[in-house]
């Protein structure tokens, strides 16, 4: 109100001034031009003041909403948006039109809620339109029908993905503070959602009830002198967690399981069960980093997250069971940096020992076919019957 005043009265000075310094220079229709450019300016100022000015009788008003959602449109996670088509109804009681016809009305010269979306991001549409009507109890009721279409912000809870619900918040709140008017819901009517028009249905399911609620802005943001009314409609989805059941739990489930097949290599192969370990390894950090793509950054882990950490974590706990198992067997003995079998494997010698039995036998039998024959020993068979 100051703001309005000083501005009219800065204008009529600057205007009468420029026409005083300039009536005897100019004739009269240059004065007259100037002063209806003075007039038009203050009855803006007036109509602008008008329309934003607080009721009359100094009551608090009572805004009730409505709201249908026409459409939803997709929902950007990695954004924390999504699109909506709504259609959201003020209404709200106005003595000030009693008696009075449509064809009286002249709205910009009405009381105004001065309903804004708080959270759109960008708005593609935005209609309005004003109609008055009688009540039940036969009192004016104004309604105001707001048809916006836009992207909305969203904080989304990530803790449950993939398995989580969201609720998407169309945000409303009045310019006027709470000691003038309030937003509470539209009893007479319910809200309502259409799910045949939601174009992201692949990915979520779209539920049919909605939620509203009503509160003030916080102290924080505004001070204490200046809290605003605000009015939540709320659209409940939830994701559809079966494409990340099959393309990623299931996927890094095998690729842990074929992990394990390095411990049927043999072990003093070392070499080549770090190539199956490491390899598959890599291969599950590649997928974290393309999961980290679809998801905005946070500050928390999601169960996805966890899950995929711990298959990281058993990858990473048979890289270390591989090489302690090597050490602790001697495969990697300074001397045989290759991985072969050292000389003082026990495992090797017993190797040695059972070749040799072998070949014992073998020469006891041709010593006893020789006797059956009847035929003379060889001196290798002569030295072989002495040994024994």
């Amino acid at each position: 109100m100051k703001a309005v005043a000083l501005a009219s009265a800065a204008a009529t000075r600057r205007y009468t001034y420029s026409a005083k310094m300039s009536a005897a220079s100019l004739d009269g229709n240059e004065v007259t031009k100037g002063m209806r450019k003075i007039q038009s300016m203050l009855r803006k100022f007036v109509e602008e003041e008008t329309e934003f000015s607080p009721r009359k009788d100094g009551k608090k008003v009572a805004v009730h909403i409505r709201c249908f959602i026409v459409q939803v449109g997709q929902i950007d996670t990695l954004k924390e948006e999504f699109a909506c088509d709504a259609v959201v109804e003020a209404f709200w009681e106005e003595p000030q039109l009693n008696g009075a016809t449509a064809e009286d009305i002249h709205w910009d010269d009405q009381w105004d809620p001065r309903i804004v979306f708080f959270n759109a991001v960008s708005i593609d549409r935005l209609e309005k339109q004003r109609v008055f009507f009688k009540g039940s109890s036969g009192q004016p009721w104004v309604r105001l029908t707001m048809h916006i279409k836009g992207k909305f912000k969203v904080a989304m809870q990530l803790f449950n993905f993939p398995f989580d619900h969201q609720e998407l918040k169309i945000e409303l709140m009045s310019d006027w503070s709470d000691t003038h008017m309030i937003l509470c819901p539209y009893l007479d009517e319910k809200d309502a959602i259409s799910t045949s028009t939601f174009s992201g249905g692949d990915e979520w399911y779209l539920h049919a009830h909605m939620m509203t609620c009503q509160g003030k802005t916080e102290t924080e943001i505004t001070g204490p002198d200046t809290i605003f009314p605000t009015y939540d409609v709320i659209i409940n989805v939830t994701r559809r967690w079966t494409y990340y059941f099959w393309n990623i739990f299931v996927i890094m489930f095998l690729i842990l399981l074929l992990t394990f097949s390095s411990f049927a290599l043999d072990t003093g192969a070392l070499e080549s069960r770090l190539d199956v370990t490491l390899t598959l390894l890599l291969t599950s950090v590649a997928f974290k980093l393309v999961l980290a793509q679809r998801l905005p950054t946070i500050s928390y882990l999601t169960l996805l997250d966890i899950y995929i950490l711990a298959v990281l974590t058993v990858q990473g706990l048979i890289v270390i069971l591989h090489t302690t198992m090597s050490v602790i067997t001697g495969h990697l003995h300074p001397g045989c940096p290759d991985g072969t079998r050292s000389d003082r494997d026990p495992s090797h010698h017993h190797v040695r020992h059972h070749e040799h039995g072998r070949g014992a036998a073998l020469q006891h039998r041709l010593v006893r076919r020789a006797r059956g024959a009847g035929r003379p020993l060889s001196r290798g068979a002569r030295h072989i019957h002495s040994c024994c």
